[in-house]
């Protein structure tokens, strides 16, 4: 999956995230490679990853 420029930029105000000019190629070159590997994952695994249950967060964000 190849994002543009544009898109980064738009994912990381969604979550408020200010990511600095200079950075955002980087950023956008590593998502890219991320999204792509983890495209070949469900190609390869498919049906079989529906099939596992997600395990609960590492750590839970519960109030005291």
């Amino acid at each position: 999956m190849e994002l543009t420029k544009r898109q980064v930029i738009a994912m990381a105000q969604a979550i408020s995230l200010d990511i600095p000019e200079g950075d955002i190629e980087s950023v956008r070159l590593r998502l890219s490679g991320l999204l792509s590997e983890m495209e070949g994952i469900e190609r390869e695994l498919g049906a079989a990853m529906e099939k596992i249950d997600p395990g609960p967060p590492a750590y839970p964000h519960e109030a005291f």
